[in-house]
């Protein structure tokens, strides 16, 4: 039982990459700790490849770095003499990034999904929160299959947006634009705010270069 408990169901990531529709409306009456542990597996997978890509794209690039700058002569060759003692470093902060972010998505999950929820029920939404919780967790998937993966990784992040509204839109019974409101609406409030920060950003910048000039 433990171990059928900790295998990834294979018919369910192909269900939601191919039939999403059919696949959240049949993940209605799924428990919240199997949807949790579904989503768990699929994070565990993702920080492995991640941790393997990563550590081999930093160390080369690390290491093309070094030689680039060994290249601008003799004071360059002796700054890339001193970086080559950081290159344990720049791996283990690598994997400690990988860390914290798989921490911060076994736990954050619930925030997200508590975020869309509030704006679901603003569009409409007619469950409880627990199957908005079950959707946030089975949007993740094509996201952690493709997440992994360099420039690809874009590609994950859309599609779970566009399962997110398809996810809400069955378990939460709401129509197709009601649910992409719902997703939608906090991105762009989240987009304004980080243009008017930069806007705070830029004009104390601004005011302090105008008090010293």
């Amino acid at each position: 039982m433990v171990i059928s408990d900790c295998m990834l169901d294979v018919n369910k990531v192909k269900g939601f990459l191919m039939a999403p529709t059919a696949t959240f409306r049949a993940s209605k009456g799924d428990s919240l700790g199997n949807a949790f542990r579904y989503y768990t597996i699929l994070l565990v997978i993702w920080a492995i490849l991640a941790a393997i890509v990563w550590l081999v794209m930093g160390y080369l690039a690390f290491q093309d770095a070094i030689i680039r700058i060994g290249n601008m002569g003799i004071f360059g060759s002796q700054i890339a003499e001193a970086l080559s003692n950081f290159g344990a470093f720049v791996s283990t902060f690598q994997l400690f990034t990988i860390y914290a972010f798989f921490l911060l998505s076994l736990v954050g999950i619930f925030f997200s999904a508590f975020i869309w929820h509030v704006f679901a029920l603003l569009f409409g939404a007619k469950k409880e929160f627990k199957q908005t919780i079950k959707t946030t967790m089975y949007a993740a998937t094509p996201f952690f299959l493709l997440g992994w993966i360099p420039y690809i990784a874009v590609i994950g992040i859309i599609w779970y947006l566009v399962l997110l509204i398809i996810g809400l839109s069955e378990m939460q019974e709401m129509t197709m634009s009601e649910a992409a409101m719902a997703i939608v609406v906090p991105i762009l409030l989240v987009l304004i705010g980080a243009i008017i920060w930069g806007g705070v950003i830029y004009t104390l910048t601004t005011g302090i270069l105008g008090v010293f000039t």
